[in-house]
């Protein structure tokens, strides 16, 4: 049973405010606690071993950098950093030597060709939120080297079609791609630009 109590108050909210429920306080902490080194360090740290859990990575925190946070703060402060699940699930795929190998075998056994088959394509976006670029490009067996800082006010997208001669399509949005606009992007640009290249060496 709601009390009058309860209504008076939820009437007061909604006439403030036009909903019941009050909007969180402006009045917040201090949200990044990690530097980028730190955060930087991170990262490395889920390259080298990436089963670890929050609470051993803030039990490392504690013991080599004498940073004392919590397995929430790390998280948020992770994932404003661009380290989210995804990423990080990525990085630990990309350890996987089996894998790694595994791949490597089935494409010398299911393509015979020279290379120009494939067309690899893949999406970026940039705001003044991300403190450096995510992925970058480097040599068999070296690290691609880390670009800082890399700052824009307003969002793009770029997406990108590159084949073993270079860069055949690109397309670039203000915001983020959205499924359609992508598969616009791959049919009406990739694939016309594909047999164009195509043909020039068959």
């Amino acid at each position: 049973m709601v009390s009058c109590r309860s209504i008076y108050h939820w009437r007061l909210i909604f006439e403030e405010y036009g909903s019941i429920k009050r909007p969180p306080s402006p009045l917040l902490g201090p949200t990044r606690i990690l530097t980028r080194g730190l955060i930087t360090a991170c990262r490395t740290l889920f390259e080298s071993d990436s089963d670890l859990y929050l609470d051993e990575v803030v039990t490392w925190l504690a013991i080599t950098h004498d940073i004392v946070i919590s397995t929430a703060t790390l998280s948020r402060n992770l994932t404003e950093a661009g380290l989210t699940c995804k990423m990080l699930h990525k990085i630990a795929i990309e350890c996987d030597e089996l894998l790694r190998q595994e791949w490597c075998d089935s494409i010398r056994t299911n393509f015979q060709g020279d290379g120009l088959e494939f067309v690899c394509l893949d999406e970026t976006s940039k705001n003044e939120l991300s403190y450096a670029h995510c992925y970058g490009r480097s040599l068999a067996g070296e690290r691609a080297h880390l670009t800082d800082v890399f700052v824009q006010g307003d969002r793009y997208s770029l997406v990108a079609a590159i084949t073993k001669g270079g860069y055949i399509a690109v397309h670039v949005v203000e915001g983020s791609f959205d499924s359609f606009e992508f598969y616009n992007f791959v049919a009406e640009q990739v694939v016309c630009a594909w047999h164009h290249y195509f043909e020039q060496f068959y």
